[in-house]
């Protein structure tokens, strides 16, 4: 909706959507998040891969399929790999959630079934046309805080779960919002081809900084924030501890928990330090260090910070790593002269699936390949 005065469609659909479905939205309590989580929720959207079918995924819905059209990103494509959601003017559709009264219940379900993907035509008086999948900018931000509601709008978003602040203090994952136009989530202030603004995330129709029409990483000027933005804070936010964890030992591991698919690795640990790179949900980390809530690992040849809520336990007896070697042969049977299927190597953690009976060999799995390895060149990871 940015750039665009969509007000007068915004009424429009909104009373469409009280003839239809007469429930008034209502702020409901909802369960706390921290930034990082909530960030980790707003980028799993933006990075999604997927794959979209013109054969599939191009069919007009039959009803106000006249009120549809589709991003810009799709023209002339017959198959492939996508990535972040498609604007959808109405939608909800996310990882974990969907747009109301669709059979439904996820993006990648809508899409698998055949779903429309996408609708930018912000101006049809619809709102929601059923049969599109996809989400708009304050679907987008209700994906992102995982708010339990009805559809919410960049109006009732400000009233039920946001309070204004001021723009001095704003902070990375508040909100810009601008009441019956757009909404966007603040990343950190900087500047684009000598323009000052902020970064953002987002789901916009707009490209004129580049990237979908649909979810992405983007950015606004100043200019656009003095012209209506309202900076704000969710009800239901918590700022990321800064309590330091224990200096971790020289064995000490964690996994790559608590996220929806992978976690950020960052350069420093701050949430506003360049992102290195992603670590996949259930990775095995050495921990290294640790910083105001942050742990120091290697991770393909990097050392960086991932934020300490995201990384759990390792479970007891279930992960190995070499010892005393630099790697280890995996073979088909439990014999030194079964055929060899692979290699453990040092930094590779295998999980344990079983022992031999004399115990001298474990059962492991790693990278796909399952076989054998000497128990004695192995240790656990506890």
């Amino acid at each position: 909706m940015k750039r665009l005065n969509y007000l007068m469609a915004s009424i429009l659909s909104a009373s469409v959507l009280l003839f239809s479905a007469p429930k008034a939205y209502a702020a409901t309590t909802q369960t706390s998040i921290s930034r990082t989580q909530a960030e980790q929720r707003a980028l799993s959207i933006v990075n999604l891969n997927w794959t979209y079918s013109s054969s599939k995924n191009s069919t007009l819905p039959s009803i106000n399929g006249n009120s549809v059209t589709q991003p810009s990103q799709f023209k002339n494509v017959t198959t492939a790999t996508m990535t972040g959601i498609p604007y959808d003017w109405g939608g909800l559709d996310s990882l974990d959630t969907s747009s109301d009264g669709a059979p439904w219940t996820s993006f990648l379900t809508a899409i698998n079934n055949g779903a429309f993907a996408g609708n930018v035509n912000t101006s049809a008086p619809y709102g929601y046309i059923q049969g599109t999948a996809g989400i708009d900018c304050s679907g987008f931000v209700q994906a992102t805080f995982n708010i339990k509601d009805y559809k919410q709008s960049t109006s009732t978003l400000i009233n039920n779960y946001f309070t204004p602040i001021s723009l001095s203090n704003l902070k990375h994952m508040d909100i810009l919002d601008h009441p019956g136009d757009h909404v966007v989530i603040f990343d950190k202030w900087g500047s684009l081809n000598g323009v000052q603004g902020a970064y953002t995330y987002e789901s916009t129709p707009d490209q004129t900084y580049g990237g979908i029409q649909g979810t992405k990483k983007y950015f606004i000027t100043m200019n656009e924030i003095n012209s209506g933005y309202i900076p704000a804070r969710y009800n239901y936010i918590i700022d990321d501890t800064s309590t330091p964890d224990p200096v971790p030992t020289s064995n000490s591991y964690g996994i790559v928990s608590n996220v929806t698919s992978y976690a950020n690795f960052r350069s420093n640990p701050s949430t506003s330090s360049a992102l290195l790179g992603t670590i996949p949900k259930g990775t095995i980390l050495k921990l290294l260090a640790s910083n105001s809530g942050w742990y120091n690992v290697s991770y393909n040849g990097q050392t960086g910070w991932i934020y300490g809520n995201l990384i759990a336990s390792v479970p007891a007896n279930t992960y190995v790593t070499v010892n005393n070697v630099s790697q280890l042969n995996i073979r088909l049977a439990a014999s030194s002269t079964s055929q060899i299927l692979g290699v453990l190597s040092e930094g590779q953690y295998a999980t344990v699936l079983g022992v031999s009976t004399d115990g001298s060999w474990y059962k492991i799995s790693v990278n796909g390949i399952t076989g054998y390895s000497s128990a004695k060149y192995l240790q656990y990871i506890n």
